[in-house]
């Protein structure tokens, strides 16, 4: 009798650890699968899996479309100078190798090109076209010098830097100018016109009107002339440029 209660009771304790491994490994169970569940619920709720940023930079956007296809979207921010060639990207966001889910966009800069110019012949050219031409090109007038050559009046005829050398966009060059005379001019009194009439007076005393500035007045009319470059009576000579200040009703300029 006695080893059938002893043989009962370690059935019993059998029976229980059983049950507790049973359970221990049920638990277990429900965490891994919880666990995996979890990541595909994050897989697809992040369309899928991450994505590398593919490296557009120094590719055309014809190129890159063909890169990425329908993976992400690249959205054009703009120009700008670099040292790249013009139509190539030369910055993105976000930059290459970061992780990025599908479709997201990638923000892509374009190159202008470098921000350099060759500086071109103005020899033959007159003053007031030389200067537009280097406006265009993004390179300002410093000096101005003028000599009686014998060339034809207000005509060009060099440079400094010389035709051909490269140069920074914003960068200043003189201009040497070839006048039938060099005489003073007085300085007339175009405070209170408008700039056409300034224009009108500046050109009958062989002087050229260069930068124009605007600041907000509203006691003035609309593109009044209230500054110039030069003191009212001072002599200057023929040809020169004089840059004047105007008024404007817009508060923006």
């Amino acid at each position: 009798m006695l080893l059938f209660k002893e043989h009962v009771t370690v059935i019993l304790r059998s029976h229980k650890m059983n049950k507790k491994i049973i359970i221990t490994i049920s638990s277990l169970a429900i965490i891994v699968g919880i666990f995996l569940a979890g990541n595909v619920g994050l897989k697809f709720f992040f369309h899928d899996y991450l994505y590398e940023t593919p490296n557009l930079k120094g590719l055309t956007i014809e190129e890159a479309k063909l890169l990425v296809g329908s993976e992400f979207k690249l959205v054009d921010m703009g120009e700008q100078y670099s040292e790249l060639k013009k139509g190539e990207i030369y910055s993105q966001l976000p930059i290459s190798s970061k992780h990025i889910k599908k479709s997201r966009p990638i923000k892509i800069w374009i190159s202008k090109g470098m921000d350099t110019v060759i500086l071109p012949n103005l020899k033959g050219e007159n003053m007031q076209d030389a200067r537009v031409i280097l406006s265009d090109l993004g390179i300002k007038v410093d000096r101005i010098s003028r000599t009686m050559e014998g060339y034809m009046n207000n005509k060009v005829i060099g440079t400094d830097p010389s035709e051909g050398s490269l140069i920074s966009r914003g960068s200043s060059v003189s201009l040497l100018i070839n006048v039938s005379e060099i005489k003073n001019i007085r300085m007339p009194d175009i405070l209170g016109f408008s700039v056409g009439e300034g224009k009108k007076i500046l050109r009958e005393k062989k002087l050229i009107i260069g930068d124009i500035k605007k600041v907000y007045r509203n006691d003035f009319p609309e593109n009044t002339i209230i500054d110039t470059s030069y003191p009212v009576g001072k002599d200057v000579l023929a040809g020169s440029v004089i840059n004047i200040t105007i008024t404007t009703q817009s508060e923006e300029e």
